[in-house]
């Protein structure tokens, strides 16, 4: 039976340009230490930030690619089964209409706080359909 974890919607962040992204798909990551969030996550100027507190909770980001318009994304769940984290989202195209054409492009992203877990690889759900999969690399457990 999986694990439905408690979590929070971490805001005030944006991604760092040279953060390790897939292009042209959705990028899932998992931190459990301030310093490897920090090489892809910073602070947004202007923005009030909500920290994680990283000796209770572990970070889940997931990073789309770069577009003219947002899509509204949703949590749907976060649950762990098995040392596997499964984290579900859903993506909906914003249908509002805006006066102007947005000449920016912005990088849509969730950013979640969940409960310490031990995990060895993670899935990435999107509308329910899978669209990653990471493992646990060695170098991130020291």
């Amino acid at each position: 039976m999986p694990t439905r974890l408690a979590h929070r919607i971490l805001s005030g962040y944006s991604v760092i340009t040279d953060a390790p992204v897939n292009k042209g798909k959705p990028t899932l990551f998992v931190f459990e230490q301030a310093d490897t969030f920090k090489t892809v996550f910073q602070p947004a100027s202007g923005q009030r930030q909500t920290n994680p507190n990283f000796s209770k909770e572990m970070v889940v980001g997931v990073v789309l690619p770069s577009t003219g318009k947002s899509p509204k994304l949703t949590v749907s769940r976060v649950f762990v089964k098995d040392s596997v984290l499964t984290f579900r989202y859903i993506k909906q195209t914003d249908t509002s209409k805006t006066a102007s054409v947005q000449t920016t492009t912005v990088t849509p992203m969730l950013l979640v706080a969940i409960p310490k877990q031990t995990v060895l690889s993670a899935r990435l759900i999107e509308n329910g359909r899978l669209v990653q999969t990471i493992k646990r690399r060695e170098e991130e457990d020291k």
